[in-house]
């Protein structure tokens, strides 16, 4: 589940697997040659492992909305957008934008808006006021309305795919995997705060080859995990360090270009792309 901080800022449908995944001759032996998560079949194959570390499932759950008890009020949609850390309220209002403001989902913004302003003021981000049926109507409309989705899709772009993608370019990972381990943190994380993207990434600092750099990040992010910034949330962070052990594997293992089929574990339970 997600573990972002309160206003930590900075499209896909589905999944389908195409054939022919794998990397380029000229890049054996080159992982930094490989083509990161600009290539829209690794995408999916990096944004289905991290499906499994939040939904434990490879599929994107753009119905899913539940209360969570985690301090973050209700969590919905692909990337478990939050009521309590601002980007599910941004989520609404841009599916509001263009379907308008009677829809079943767009009549919560008052309340929506009204628990953000609240958390802005340092409130409480588990409130749930105002938001009785709210999981029903997301589940129905993104059912529904294909509009909803790509709300989700947008703002899962603007606020973690892309700041993510260009920080981990600027911090050598060119590689899909690299690009994952870095996207990983930014749509758990968050991108700023004391244990946000950037902080972990200005602490690792500069590494002479792009794989060693990517096993100090890793290591950095689990200390992060163990020990946080906000020691009320310490518990839920420690669950999270399986995920860390997950892209560990994968970097020991070498799958730079993540080419299906690809396996994995992930907190004792076994997934699978096929090719």
């Amino acid at each position: 589940m997600n573990r972002r901080h309160f206003l930590v800022l900075a499209g896909l449908t589905g999944w389908a697997v195409t054939s022919g995944c794998g990397a380029p001759d000229a890049a054996a032996g080159h992982p930094e040659r490989l083509p990161g998560l600009a290539d829209p079949d690794r995408r999916r194959v990096a944004e289905a492992v991290i499906s499994t570390f939040e939904n434990s499932t490879i599929e994107l759950p753009y119905a899913a909305a539940h209360r969570l008890d985690d301090g973050r009020g209700i969590t919905a949609g692909r990337a478990g957008f939050t009521s309590g850390t601002h980007d599910l309220l941004l989520v609404v209002q841009r599916y509001a934008a263009t379907a308008g403001n009677n829809t079943p989902v767009s009549r919560y913004l008052p309340a929506l808006r009204a628990i953000d302003a609240k958390v802005q003021e340092g409130g409480d981000g588990s409130s749930t006021k105002g938001l009785d049926g709210f999981e029903d109507a997301w589940t129905t409309t993104s059912r529904t309305d294909p509009g909803l989705n790509a709300a989700q899709d947008a703002v899962y772009d603007e606020l973690y795919f892309r700041p993510a993608v260009d920080r981990a370019r600027a911090a050598g990972q060119t590689t899909a995997l690299g690009q994952l381990v870095v996207l990983d943190t930014a749509v758990q994380h968050g991108i700023g705060g004391r244990d946000g993207l950037q902080a972990l990434i200005t602490e690792t600092g500069k590494q002479a080859d792009p794989t060693a750099w990517l096993g100090r990040f890793l290591e950095i992010r689990r200390a992060h995990l163990l020990d946080p910034a906000d020691e009320e949330t310490a518990e839920v962070w420690k669950e999270s360090v399986p995920r860390v052990t997950t892209l560990e594997t994968l970097l020991a293992q070498e799958r730079f270009d993540l080419d299906t089929p690809l396996e994995w574990t992930f907190a004792g339970d076994r997934f699978s792309l096929p090719a």
